[in-house]
């Protein structure tokens, strides 16, 4: 994550998402950013202007204004915290698409968008808007719900070591989780995950426990983690070398050690394959219960 100097926080008005705004005003103090608030609406009997067409224009005149002093109100007790901070409501049939628009107009370093309520992740992300938003962002994406972070947060990135393929998104995973961890003053840890395997033979017919092979296998993450650290030019607290699948072990180390903030790589994919977030990804969104934020590689 490069320097954070613009934040845009993207709102709706179904539900209270002044939390968003408490948290993203910790950001925007620590790195100096300015704040953008969005809010993207749409209509279809607004653009009817076959029919009516000054009813139309009046109707879309309205709900854009409506919109407008809905987003002052929810951000006038945050005028004098945040350095600075703007409004603005976009017209878009598609909400992602207005966000990302939104994004673009004002440079965005980081996309933040409330989730609400307090249960898995994905039980808040039903939409096609929403996964499409984590699809196609080029910029990380940071969901949020509605518990306040603590001090000195524990953030946790998670790293899939033994793909070579994903050797550059793992690097830009532990650097944006490190530049966001020094900005909240908080503790970065390190997750990876490592399949469950049988006792098997060896060279010379040489049993090896499961043992011997948890420690041969830990070893190696080790040392493949204080590589890519070392490129990244990032230090981490400690590092969890967790046998399992990589859904279970996150959602696990991360009840554990009470994280506030989970990283987590994901491959921009185009045509067919752009269907999909990413099996393992969306798998990890339906089991952590954490304010994620999302980094996107390509493929």
């Amino acid at each position: 994550m490069r320097k954070i100097k613009n934040i845009l926080v993207a709102v709706a008005e179904s539900a209270d998402t002044r939390f968003v705004l408490e948290k993203v005003e910790a950001l925007a103090e620590a790195s100096k950013a300015s704040v953008h608030v969005v809010r993207v609406i749409y209509e279809g009997v607004a653009d009817l202007k076959s029919r009516d067409i000054e009813g139309s224009v009046e109707l879309k005149s309205f709900m854009l204004k409506a919109a407008e002093t809905y987003l002052e109100e929810l951000c006038q007790p945050f005028v004098n915290r945040i350095k600075k901070i703007e409004t603005a409501t976009v017209w878009n049939r598609r909400t992602w698409e207005g966000i990302l628009h939104a994004a673009d107009a004002v440079d965005a370093d980081l996309i933040v968008k409330a989730t609400g309520g307090n249960g898995r992740l994905a039980s808040t992300i039903r939409t096609p808007d929403d996964w499409n938003l984590l699809r196609h962002a080029t910029v990380p994406v940071m969901l949020v719900k509605e518990q306040a972070w603590v001090d000195n947060p524990i953030v946790l990135a998670a790293l899939d070591i033994f793909d070579e393929a994903h050797e550059k998104l793992n690097i830009k995973v532990l650097q944006d989780a490190s530049y966001l961890s020094s900005v909240l003053g908080g503790e970065l840890q390190v997750i990876c995950s490592y399949p469950l395997f049988e006792p098997w033979v060896g060279e010379l017919g040489v049993i090896r426990s499961y043992e011997e092979l948890r420690r041969s296998i830990e070893t190696e993450i080790i040392q493949l983690v204080d590589q890519i650290c070392s490129k990244a030019d990032v230090k981490f607290t400690l590092l969890h070398a967790e046998e399992g699948h990589s859904t279970h072990t996150i959602a696990q180390v991360a009840e554990i050690t009470q994280a506030e903030i989970l990283f987590l790589g994901t491959q921009a994919r185009e045509g067919v394959r752009g269907v999909l977030l990413g099996n393992t990804s969306e798998r990890i969104l339906h089991a952590v219960s954490l304010d994620v934020v999302t980094v996107h590689g390509s493929s």
